[in-house]
């Protein structure tokens, strides 16, 4: 991992501790700049209970180097920790989100966005310094409706780097396939970005998916609705290579248990790889939910 991730991951927020305090006030010094009354740009992030996490992101944000006016906007999900009195410390805009649920965070997150451009990002990934002007620079081009980066996994406890690194590698085989013919399933909510325009027009974020049926998130659903906008686009430059954390893939109970149900998932829907790409009608996508 590098040295750059070591040093916002070992970030910790401590009540009573000088030198933690010292590092919040020195955070909240760089975010400053992420306070724009004509933003070009908007990141947004939700959070839900992400007091271990969000200053580890918010450490690496207030490193981003960009050439646009940007704003930073958290929207909190009904947190019960400290994750709102973390954003009051480091002077960070946040909006409060009630109904609970990613797709209702982000959609918050999209509602209150000055500006017409959104990054997307998580409370609990770490960003390198030229992701902002990175991840967005394809959507100066028209054709072009989200752009998404890569990533990869920061270990926890109970893993390691080289055991992740397999799993990377192994994921990056579906990654390619999935690219052929279903690209929106590519993309992460951490790392992707679009305009504000499309994403209303489109409908926002969709509430009501059965991921189980469906096989898509809230990014993936709202990367499907932008092809009606013009084309996905993988930003493939390590400059927007992202560092997330690895909880998601610990839901499963293991590292081997997260990559049997990925493959499990990929081989369900094998078919879609080796068929023709046909327009993906959105009524009957949600219409699978039932």
């Amino acid at each position: 991992m590098p040295a750059w991730v070591y040093r916002h991951n070992n970030i910790q927020f401590k009540e009573n501790d000088l030198y933690s305090l010292q590092i919040v006030d020195k955070i909240k010094e760089k975010l400053k700049r992420f306070q724009q009354d004509d933003p070009e740009v908007t990141i947004v992030i939700p959070a839900y209970n992400e007091e271990k996490n969000i200053l580890r992101t918010l450490s690496s944000i207030s490193e981003l180097k960009t050439s646009y006016r940007t704003e930073l906007i958290v929207a909190n999900n009904n947190s019960k920790d400290r994750t709102q009195e973390i954003l009051d410390r480091c002077g960070v805009r946040s909006v409060f989100v009630k109904d609970q649920g990613i797709s209702y965070a982000r959609q918050g997150g999209l509602e209150a966005a000055k500006a017409q451009i959104i990054a997307n990002a998580d409370a609990d990934s770490i960003y390198p310094v030229e992701w902002l002007d990175t991840i967005i620079e394809p959507l100066h081009n028209s054709a072009i409706s989200c752009s998404y980066g890569t990533y990869s996994f920061i270990p926890g406890e109970e893993n390691n780097r080289l055991t992740l690194a397999l799993y990377e590698t192994a994921a990056n085989a579906f990654f390619a396939l999935k690219r052929m013919q279903r690209e929106c399933v590519n993309v992460m909510g951490f790392n992707f970005a679009y305009r504000k325009a499309d994403a209303l027009d489109v409908g926002g974020f969709y509430h009501q998916l059965n991921r189980k049926i469906t096989k898509r998130s809230e990014d993936g659903w709202m990367a499907m609705c932008l092809t009606k906008k013009g084309d996905l686009h993988l930003v493939e430059s390590p400059l927007a290579r992202v560092w997330t954390s690895d909880r998601r893939l610990m839901d499963d109970g293991s590292i081997g248990k997260a990559l049997y149900n990925r493959a499990k998932t990929e081989i369900s829907r094998i078919g879609i790889y080796f068929t023709a790409k046909g327009e993906i009608n959105i009524e009957e996508e949600k219409a699978k939910k039932f």
